[in-house]
C-alpha cells in the first residue's frame, strides 16, 4: 500500500532532473544556483540491523542475518517477513523525522540492506514485489518535511567488510565473487531507474565501509555501479567510498568523464583504537586533522561527506563538540551526518553520553528470540514505537542555538601519556609477569598488600591479545580474588581484570572477567587457540568495592563479579582439553599501545589445590 501511494505522490508531484542537487566548482548547488550544506544523521538499525543499537548484541545473535535467520527457521519466511514489516512500521516512525527536523537537520541518511530489495540470493537479478516499500516510504516522509535523503548501500550483495553493520560476520565475499558485483550494480542501476528524478533523494552512497577489498578492485567496483547509474540517465551525486587508507587512490580517474561525484570517510577520534574520547582528542582532529581533508578535497575539487562521527560522551565536548564537527564542515560545503539518530540502551536514558540522539527513557525488556511466541515477538517490536523518548537536549542546544562555540584553544591539553613506566619491581614468588603479545612493556609497583601495575596493549580481543600480564603457572581446583581499586582512563576500553589462560601466546584461549574505566565489566573467552574472542556485557561496579572472582572446579570454571553483596555469576568455561596445567593471574591494558595505563589491585587471594 505504501508504495501505490507513493507512487501517486510521485506522478502528482515530481520535479524534473534538473531540479536534482549538482556539483558546481566544487560546492553542492540546488537549481536556484544556491549553495546547499547536508546536515543530518543516520537512520541506523531501520533497513539495517545491528545488534547493538537494540541492546540485543549480548543474546546470542551477532548479526542481522542469524537474527533474521532464527525467526525463518522458528516460523516461516512468510511471518518472518511479517515480523520484520512490524519492526520497520515501529522502529522509525513519522514522528521521529518531526525530532529530526527539530535538532535543525536536513538530511537524513538512509542505511539500508540489499535484501529489502532482491530478497532471495537464489534469484540474484530479480526484484522483491513489494522492493520499494520502505525507500519510497522514508523518501514521502522526508519529502513532508523537505529533508533530503542520502541512500546508503550499508549491505551489499556477498557482503563487504564480514563486520555487523554489513549484515553477516565474518562474510565478504562481494570482492572475490564476480558476480556478487554484477549484482551489486544491477541493483544501483534499478535504483536509479526508480529514482533518477526524485530530487528529495540528495545523493547515492555506493558501498558502506568496504573492508578487505585492495584498492584496485574496490575501484573496479565503485565503478562499475557508477557507470549503472549513469546508464538511466541519472544526473544524481554518486558517492565514492574511501578505503582504509584513504581515497588517494582514486586519482588517476578525476581526469575521467566523471560527473557529480563526491567522496567519503567516517572519522571516529577517541574510539576504535583512536586514542580516547576525550576533548583534546577532538579539538586536535578539528585542528589539525580535518584541514589536511581539506587540503586534499581541494585538490580534488569536491566536497567530502563525512557519513559517519560521534562525540558520544558529554565530558568529551558533548553537544558542543558536535556543533564544531558541524560547524567546519558547513564551512566547506561539507556534508555531514551522524551516527546515529536511535539508539537503545538496556537500563535507559542519555546519561554521560549516547550513541543515539534518542535512546529509551525506562528499561528495555527482555526477551529471548529463541523461546518468545510470534505475538511476544511482535509486541516486542511495537513497543519500539510506542516507548517514550529520553532526547539529547544537550546536542539539540547546540545545534540550533545562535550561541557561539568556546575556542578549542580553551580545550584541556592532553595530559602527558605514560610512556616508561616508573618501576619494574619483582613480584613475590611464584608469580611472574609478562607482556603479552606487542604491548608496550610495561611494570609494576609492589607495596605489601597493593600491587599496581602498569600495561600498554591495544586489547584483549579478536585473535591477538596485547596487554601485561602477571601470573601463576598452576593445575587443580582454584579460587582467585582481587579488589580493583583504580584504573586510569586511557580509554574507555582500557581493562583490568583477573584471567585464566591456556598459554602465554597471543592468541590463547582464555577466559577473563575485567572492570573498565566507567566501572562497566564484561567476560570475555576463547575457547580455542587462535579462534575469535567472543564476550558477554556485565553489570557496572561501583568502584569503591569492585571485587572480581575466578573458580574452578574440575573442568568447569566460572567468572563472577560482587554486586549487591553477593557474587553474581557473569560467564563459565570449560577447561577438560587445556592439558594439566594452565595460567591464572592479573591482566592490565591501556587500549592504547602508545602509552601505559596505571591499575591498582588490593585483597589479592590465590587459594589453589595442586594436583
Amino acid at each position: 500500500m505504501r508504495t501505490i501511494l507513493y507512487a501517486i505522490i510521485l506522478v502528482q508531484g515530481m520535479l524534473r532532473s534538473q531540479d536534482l542537487l549538482r556539483l558546481d566548482d566544487g560546492k553542492i548547488k540546488n537549481s536556484l544556483n544556491e549553495t546547499i550544506t547536508l546536515k543530518g544523521c543516520n537512520l541506523g538499525n531501520w533497513l539495517q540491523l545491528e545488534m547493538w543499537m537494540f541492546s540485543y548484541a549480548d543474546k546470542g545473535y551477532a548479526d542481522q542475518y542469524e537474527f533474521i535467520k532464527t525467526l525463518e527457521d522458528r516460523f516461516g519466511r512468510q511471518d518472518a517477513e511479517y515480523l520484520m514489516d512490524i519492526y520497520r512500521s515501529n522502529w522509525i516512525k513519522n514522528s521521529d523525522f518531526d525530532i529530526i527536523k527539530s535538532f535543525g537537520m536536513n538530511t537524513v541518511r538512509l542505511p539500508f540492506d540489499y535484501k529489502l530489495l532482491m530478497g532471495s540470493d537464489s534469484e540474484p537479478f530479480s526484484l522483491k514485489k513489494d522492493a520499494w516499500e520502505w525507500l519510497d516510504h522514508t523518501i514521502k516522509m522526508a519529502k513532508e518535511r523537505n529533508l533530503y535523503v542520502i541512500l546508503d548501500m550499508h549491505g551489499a550483495p556477498g557482503r563487504q567488510s564480514g563486520m555487523d553493520h554489513s549484515g553477516r560476520v565474518g562474510y565478504n565475499k562481494l570482492w572475490s565473487n564476480k558476480g556478487y558485483q554484477k549484482q551489486t550494480a544491477w541493483l544501483w542501476n534499478q535504483i536509479s531507474k526508480r529514482y533518477k528524478d526524485e530530487p528529495t533523494v540528495a545523493a547515492y552512497d555506493l558501498l558502506n565501509e568496504p573492508w578487505g577489498s585492495d584498492e584496485k578492485n574496490l575501484k573496479k567496483v565503485v565503478l562499475e555501479c557508477y557507470r549503472g547509474i549513469r546508464e538511466n540517465n541519472d544526473n544524481h551525486i554518486v558517492i565514492f567510498p574511501g578505503h582504509t587508507s584513504g581515497i588517494d587512490f582514486y586519482e588517476n580517474i578525476r581526469s575521467v568523464n566523471l560527473d557529480n561525484v563526491i567522496y567519503t570517510m567516517h572519522f571516529y577520534p577517541g574510539f576504535f583504537g583512536w586514542g580516547s574520547p576525550e576533548p583534546y582528542i577532538h579539538a586536535q582532529f578539528i585542528k589539525e586533522g580535518l584541514p589536511i581533508w581539506k587540503e586534499k578535497m581541494e585538490s580534488f575539487n569536491s566536497p567530502l561527506l563525512i557519513g559517519e562521527f560521534n562525540v558520544v560522551l558529554k565530558k568529551a565536548g558533548g553537544g558542543e563538540m558536535m556543533r564544531r564537527y558541524y560547524d567546519y564542515c558547513e564551512s566547506l560545503n561539507w556534508p555531514a551526518t551522524m551516527w546515529s539518530y536511535k539508539v537503545l540502551n538496556e537500563n535507559g536514558g542519555i546519561g554521560e553520553g549516547s550513541w543515539g540522539m534518542v535512546t529509551n527513557e525506562n528499561k528495555l525488556a527482555d526477551i529471548d528470540l529463541t523461546y518468545a511466541t510470534k505475538n511476544e515477538i511482535a509486541q516486542w517490536f511495537e513497543s519500539f514505537g510506542t516507548m517514550k523518548y529520553s532526547i539529547d537536549e544537550d546536542l539539540r542546544y547546540w545545534l540550533t542555538t545562535s550561541d557561539q562555540t568556546a575556542p578549542l584553544a580553551s580545550l584541556p591539553a592532553k595530559p602527558p601519556a605514560l610512556l616508561k613506566p616508573p618501576g619494574e619491581e619483582p613480584l613475590p614468588s611464584p608469580w611472574a609477569v609478562k607482556d603479552i603479545g606487542r604491548s608496550l612493556n610495561g611494570g609494576q609497583i609492589i607495596q605489601s598488600n597493593d600491587w599496581t601495575f602498569y600495561g600498554g596493549g591495544n586489547d584483549i580481543w579478536n585473535t591477538d591479545d596485547q596487554f601485561r600480564f602477571a601470573y601463576q603457572k598452576i593445575g587443580g581446583d582454584f579460587s582467585f580474588t582481587v579488589k580493583v581499586d583504580s584504573l586510569k582512563n586511557t580509554h574507555p576500553y582500557a581493562k583490568a581484570g583477573i584471567m585464566v589462560r591456556k598459554n602465554l601466546n597471543k592468541n590463547s584461549a582464555h577466559g577473563i572477567i575485567n572492570v573498565f574505566p566507567s566501572g562497566a565489566t564484561e567476560y570475555g573467552y576463547r575457547e580455542k587457540n587462535g579462534q575469535a574472542m567472543k564476550a558477554v556485557s556485565g553489570p557496572s561496579l561501583d568502584w569503591s568495592n569492585a571485587r572480581l572472582k575466578i573458580k574452578k572446579l574440575d573442568t568447569q570454571v566460572q567468572f563472577f563479579i560482587f554486586k549487591d553483596k553477593t557474587w553474581e555469576l557473569i560467564g563459565e568455561l570449560d577447561i577438560a582439553k587445556w592439558g594439566k596445567s594452565f595460567y591464572v593471574g592479573i591482566a592490565t591494558l591501556s587500549h592504547d599501545n602508545s602509552q601505559l595505563t596505571t591499575a591498582t589491585y588490593s585483597n589479592i587471594k590465590l587459594d589453589e589445590q595442586q594436583e
